[in-house]
């Protein structure tokens, strides 16, 4: 089943996608199964976000390709655990809305989102795993030049060889990751009834201008989806109604991922597509 938020004449509904995603039936809440009345042509309605996150954690560079490498051995041992970082509620934009983005530089990166269910995850088991309400399009929007921007000089110890000097510290990921309209995801939630198992081998794209930007699988992931949960959980409360996003794939003319990015332009048309889960469209808008 595939949930969404839309409006329809300036009011807010909630919807029940058709199986030939045509069609839109009115719904009071995600516990509905079956329409109560209204259907609405999918080319009438205005999209907004499934739901409005109370928390977003996003994990950082699951894929080897997201570590300059193709081993996936090699990947785990590089970076042992998920790492983690937030985005803002508040950057949520829904499908066919606008990403405002710096002139010089954007990078999409296409993940899948998890939404939790109803009740707070905190040092989760596999049994924990049943609180999720379903999965979405993520686009973890990226502005490369604002790492370095974060990053700072400081005395400290060298790793290598020892000695404490001056050396320049990487910072947070707050520049490149936190801004607005940077967290689309969309256009739907779908049940994880109609994924199952296949959730770890979905093929995920994203495109630029209609030229194709990255191309991969869920299985190329480091860490699994479960594995994801479980070690968030172990750190924070996850709370209800949360996004936590999967990670990305690489891309492909990437030579060194973490300088890899796109010039923007205005109305440019950014995709994040997801298989059997769905196709997240957005344009760019330079501020």
């Amino acid at each position: 089943m595939k949930y969404l938020s839309f409006y329809i004449e300036g009011k807010r509904k909630l919807g029940i996608l058709s199986d030939d995603e045509k069609y839109v039936n009115a719904i009071r809440n995600f516990s509905d199964t079956e329409s109560k009345g209204e259907t609405y042509k999918i080319n009438e309605i205005i999209f907004d976000v499934p739901i409005t996150p109370s928390a977003i954690f996003c994990t950082l560079v699951n894929t080897p390709a997201m570590l300059g490498t193709k081993d996936k051995s090699e990947a785990k041992s590089m970076i042992t655990s998920p790492k983690f970082f937030l985005k803002l509620p508040t950057l949520v934009v829904a499908n066919n809305q606008p990403i405002i983005t710096p002139k010089d530089a954007i990078r999409p990166e296409v993940e899948i989102a998890i939404i939790t269910g109803e009740k707070k995850i905190k040092n989760a088991t596999k049994k924990d795993l049943d609180n999720i309400l379903g999965y979405s399009v993520f686009n973890d929007i990226t502005y490369p030049p604002g790492l370095k921007e974060d990053g700072y000089y400081a005395y400290r110890r060298d790793p290598i060889d020892g000695k404490v000097k001056k050396i320049f510290v990487r910072g947070s990921h707050f520049r490149n990751k936190v801004r607005d309209t940077f967290a689309p995801f969309g256009p739907w939630i779908v049940t994880p009834d109609e994924i199952n198992d296949d959730i770890n081998s979905l093929t995920m794209r994203s495109y630029y201008n209609n030229e194709l930007i990255q191309e991969g699988s869920s299985e190329d992931f480091i860490f699994s989806i479960e594995e994801i949960i479980i070690e968030l959980s172990k750190i924070v409360s996850i709370p209800p109604y949360s996004l936590i996003s999967s990670g990305s794939i690489g891309y492909k003319n990437a030579e060194e991922v973490s300088e890899y990015y796109l010039k923007p332009i205005n109305n440019g048309k950014i995709i994040a597509e997801i298989e059997k889960i769905g196709k997240l469209e957005n344009f760019t808008i330079i501020e």
